[in-house]
Formats: C-alpha cells, structure tokens, sequence
C-alpha cells in the first residue's frame, strides 16, 4: 500500500576491484605536477653518478722564464716558455665507489621521494573519489527520503480530507519536505566542492558512481611495510652507507697525478725542452683525517641501520592501528545492514500503520522515517570510512 523501501544491496555494491578508478589514478600520477617535480628530483640524483665516476679535470699551467730585464724569448737562451698539463690519478677502485654510492643516492630518492609522492598523490585521488560516491549515494537516500515523504504527505492529506486527522499533521508533513529539499541543496553544493577536488587531482572532469563498495578486505602488517616508500628508502640509506665506509677505507691509500709539459728557450732553433712527472699523496695525516672519516662513515651505518628499524616498526604499527580501525567500520556497517536498516523499515511500516490505525501520533512516524534515512547515511558514511581505511594501509604513511 505504501511506500517501497530501498534495498541495502542497491547502496553498496560488492567489487574487490574498481578498474574505473584504477585508471583515474594512473592517469593522475602521469599528469600531476607533484610527480613530475619528484621524478626531476631523481634525475637529478642519477645525473651525478657518471661525474662521480670521472676523472677530475686535468690542470694546465702556462710558465714564462725571462732571461734579462726586458722580453728575451726567442733571443736569450735562459728564457723559455712552458706549458704543463697534470692530471691526478686516484686509487684504483676510489672512483667506482664513488659512482656507487651516487647511484645508491639516486634509488634513495627514487624510492623515497618518488615513492612517497606516488603514494600519496594516489591517495589522494582514492578519498577524493570515495567522497564524490559517498556525497552522491547521501544525495540518493534524500531523494529516496524525498519519495518517502512525499508519500507520507499525500496519505496525510487524503485523511485530512476525510476528517480523520489534524491539520497541523498535514503542515508537519509539508515542513518535512521543505527540510529535504533544504537537505538537497546543501549536498549538490557538497557534491560541486568534492567533485571539484577529484577533478583537480585527475586534470579533467570525472563522473563517479553512485555505489559504495563493502568489501575492504584488511591487508596483512607485513605486505604494507614491503610497500612503504620510506622503508624502502631506509634500507637502501643503509647500502648507501655501507659503500661509504668502502671508500672511506680507501682514503687511507695514496693517490697518484702524472704530468707532462714541453718548454721553448733561447732561440727557436734550439729546439724545445720537455719533461714528464709523476707523484704521489703521502697520507701522514691519516690517525687525523683518514681514521676519523673511516669512524664517521662506520657511525652512519649503524645510524641508517637503526632508523630503518625505527621505520619499519612504526610503519607496522600505523598500520595494524589501521587494519583495526578498518576492521571496527567494517563490522559496524555489517551491523547496520544486517540489523539495523532491517528494523528501521520495519519500524516505519509499523508506525504508519499504527498511525492509520489512530493508535500513535504522526510525529511519531516522521521520527520513524527520519531514522530510517539518518541510518542509511550513517552506513554510507561506515562503507566511505572503511574504504577510506583501506586506502590509508595501502598509503602506507607515517602521519
């Protein structure tokens, strides 16, 4: 006779996986700025591993010897003009080293930067589209809600008509529309504002489904701390070390420079000079300079070491506090579609019966209908926070 009730089922779907939504963030991260300032961040990086593992540019150095008080080159055989080129040489294996520790620097950002603003930037757009969905299923239940109503106030007004109700129950009734069309107003403009972001994220404009999923499936601690950028970037810091204290072994070794150089003296005719050279560093210094570099180098590995621990346990516990507060929207929302909605129907039918029967008053079925639909939004909400969660293991922040 009356009204029919939305089915649960119709406001969430079950879907383990969004391929809509999967291509809107790989579409982001190839267009968002925020990726592209972290992937020129880790050119950067790479960029210096190739001058690490060069040669430093040889030195050229002009020398003019005059023999007498004014100009004689060419004319005095004292007086020559020289040009010498040297080129240091430092110990086999000091410039590969040097090259793998920029590279291991370079992975550092790669996986850390980089990392990090991939992640986020898809989690961003994740929420962004769990919002637009939530925002348009509330904006589904009021127009549900409005259907109900409306229903309602034209059974009130036939009563009325027949003489067997107030009409302070029919201007009840009208007030309660009045109050859900205020209610649609409000959410178009919240669904403008969400759908605005979602846009923005994306780089043009994206139409969402009106369905909410309920089947977030709670990941395991240890898959996350794999994904985390930071654990990630940790773990090579400590390789990144590591290759540090290799070289800095290596300082304790001599480097080495070669030269060579041809003079022009007295007469042309003579005939240049030319000479070569060789030399050596002395490392005397080295319980000063060498032993303490080789400490310091040592320190930072045990440093890296430790605040990769550091990470990984404070990423297992964010996120095992997650995988709760998941579990808990879950079991919630389980409870409302199994319960709760279940009993709100029928306590609404049963309250327009008893009203119809004059057993009860009609505010009394305007608090029964407005549970009904207060419950639902509720539930949407529990479905957007437990997907919401679930984005929020898979981000795997520190925050």
């Amino acid at each position: 006779m009356f009204i029919h009730v939305l089915a649960v089922a119709a406001l969430a779907a079950v879907a383990e996986s969004n391929p809509q939504l999967d291509a809107l963030v790989a579409e982001a991260l190839k267009n968002a700025p925020e990726v592209t300032a972290a992937q020129a961040s880790v050119e950067a990086a790479q960029r210096r591993v190739v001058p690490a593992r060069t040669l430093a540019d040889p030195f050229v150095s002009f020398t003019y010897q005059n023999d007498g008080r004014t100009p004689s080159l060419g004319t005095a055989e004292g007086s020559f003009l020289g040009v010498m080129a040297t080129q240091a040489l430092p110990w086999p294996g000091k410039l590969r080293l040097a090259g793998d520790a920029a590279a291991s620097e370079a992975r550092e950002v790669e996986r850390g930067m980089l990392g990090r603003a991939a992640l986020t930037l898809e989690a961003r757009v994740r929420n962004a589209w769990y919002d637009v969905v939530l925002a348009r299923a509330v904006d589904r239940i009021l127009d549900d809600r409005r259907a109900a109503a409306t229903q309602i106030e034209a059974s009130v007004r036939e009563r009325y008509a027949a003489g067997l109700v107030a009409q302070q129950d029919v201007l009840r009734a009208q007030v309660e529309l009045a109050r859900i069309d205020e209610m649609k107003a409000m959410q178009a403009a919240t669904i403008a504002g969400r759908g605005a972001e979602l846009d923005r994220l994306v780089g043009r404009a994206i139409t969402t489904p009106d369905r909410l999923p309920d089947d977030a499936a709670v990941p395991s601690p240890p898959a996350s701390i794999a994904r985390s950028p930071e654990v990630a970037a940790a773990q090579q810091a400590i390789e990144t070390a590591r290759i540090r204290a290799e070289l800095a072994k290596k300082n304790f070794l001599p480097d080495f420079s070669v030269s060579a150089g041809s003079m022009y003296r007295g007469r042309f005719e003579m005939g240049p000079m030319w000479q070569i050279g060789a030399g050596v560093s002395i490392p005397i210094w080295s319980q000063r300079r060498q032993q303490n570099q080789l400490a310091e180098a040592e320190a930072v590995v045990r440093g890296r070491s430790a605040e990769h621990e550091a990470v990984a346990r404070e990423v297992e516990i964010r996120t095992r506090q997650r995988a709760a507060q998941l579990d808990a929207a879950l079991r919630v929302a389980a409870l409302y579609r199994d319960k709760i909605l279940p009993l709100d129907d029928v306590s609404l039918e049963s309250a327009l019966a008893s009203y119809q029967a004059g057993k009860i008053p009609f505010i009394s079925v305007l608090d029964a209908l407005n549970s009904v639909y207060s419950d639902r939004t509720t539930y949407a909400n529990r479905l957007a926070e437990a997907a919401k969660w679930r984005v929020a293991i898979d981000e795997v922040s520190l925050q």
